[in-house]
């Protein structure tokens, strides 16, 4: 049968019209799908206010009153920021639900970071916090300890992980303490104090900034401090970290929360009794005092920067000082020795003003 070549050009004209409507189609599909199962930007609330997840190292302390100050006084809302704040487990398990993604943003130890980062864990200090190490031992002044080396013999609890532990070595070595000559029993962070309070052990771990003011009430007693940083060790303290897949996807919302929270520190200097306030109306539970907490705080202030930060903005570190932690951690850490430098660590991108620029993203 004999088909006219207009009809079959039409026909053609036709299937050519569906194959192009059909491509189209696909493609407009694709697109969507795409649209749907990639990165949608940060979350909001009902409000437009990024929404943020926080965790710090442990229960709340006075170490960290400037971040609970920054949700309680609305400081991050007026920054475009919905913080949920919520207390940590100890900073290696904070460094891990950061990493994940569980968290966003934590507040965790630079050793137990540098450590992490040993690991293949993706993650970074973004802004130190309290900087100078506050690192030391505790033992009642009754107890005839009076240096390093009167600690042989005697027995402390000993929690795998702490900061303190973890570089216990290093302050043993730099004040000729045999560390094998010590008795340590393995306890989480609450037994270890408990158990000196009670006079179980003879001395224990903890910082100066935290375990100090607490311990002072809760032993009722005169203590001698031994701290790592009179000793020599020079290694960095706790800070700001985060996740380098949230560093790169959610800049802007990480430079609005370091710049808020540098706001809520200088709020907690400017009036200390009420952001201890603040802390109580956010603190639902806590053994701590007020006075304790305001001590906490104070004690921490002093150790915002090092010798090398100082005079620098809020959350600025040093290049040096990231290496000198490094160090210690790969001779008592278990970190391999090369395999991390300060950029790897840490970095100095989402904040104004550094004159140490040694971390890119």
């Amino acid at each position: 049968m004999h088909i006219p070549f207009a009809a079959v050009r039409t026909a053609r004209r036709s299937r050519r019209g569906r194959r192009a409507l059909t491509g189209a189609a696909l493609a407009l599909t694709a697109a969507l799908a795409l649209a749907a199962c990639g990165d949608s930007g940060p979350e909001k609330d009902a409000s437009g206010r990024t929404k943020v997840t926080v965790r710090t190292d442990v229960f709340y302390t006075g170490a960290v009153l400037p971040l609970i100050v920054g949700v309680e006084k609305g400081i991050y809302t007026k920054h475009g920021l919905n913080v949920t704040l919520n207390p940590g487990k100890g900073s290696a398990t904070t460094l891990q639900t950061v990493a994940n993604g569980s968290d966003d943003i934590g507040y965790a130890d630079a050793g137990a970071l540098v450590q992490a980062v040993g690991k293949h864990m993706p993650v970074k200090m973004v802004a130190g916090m309290v900087q100078k190490s506050p690192l030391a031992v505790f033992a009642r002044k009754d107890s005839g300890i009076t240096g390093a080396k009167d600690l042989a013999g005697k027995t402390a609890g000993f929690t795998a992980g702490s900061a303190p532990e973890t570089v216990f070595p290093a302050f043993a070595k730099a004040t000729g303490l045999d560390p094998d000559s010590v008795k340590l029993n393995k306890v989480d962070v609450p037994t270890r104090d408990s158990l000196f309070v009670q006079g179980k052990t003879q001395f224990t771990f903890g910082l100066l900034n935290v375990t100090e003011p607490n311990m002072k009430v809760k032993c009722k007693c005169d203590l001698t401090v031994l701290g790592y940083a009179d000793s020599g060790l020079d290694v960095l303290s706790s800070g700001i970290v985060t996740s380098k897949k949230f560093a790169d996807g959610d800049a802007g919302t990480l430079r609005k929360f370091l710049a808020a929270t540098a706001e809520a520190v200088q709020t907690t200097n400017a009036d200390t009794d009420a952001a201890v306030e603040s802390f109580f109306r956010f603190v639902k539970t806590t053994s701590l005092s007020k006075e304790v907490v305001k001590q906490q705080w104070l004690a921490s202030a002093k150790l915002l920067t090092t010798d090398r930060t100082k005079g620098q903005p809020f959350g600025c570190t040093s290049a040096d000082d990231w290496k000198s932690t490094i160090r210690v951690m790969e001779q008592y850490g278990g970190v391999d020795p090369g395999k991390i430098t300060p950029a790897d660590a840490a970095s100095n991108a989402f904040l104004s003003g550094c004159s140490d620029a040694f971390g890119g993203k």
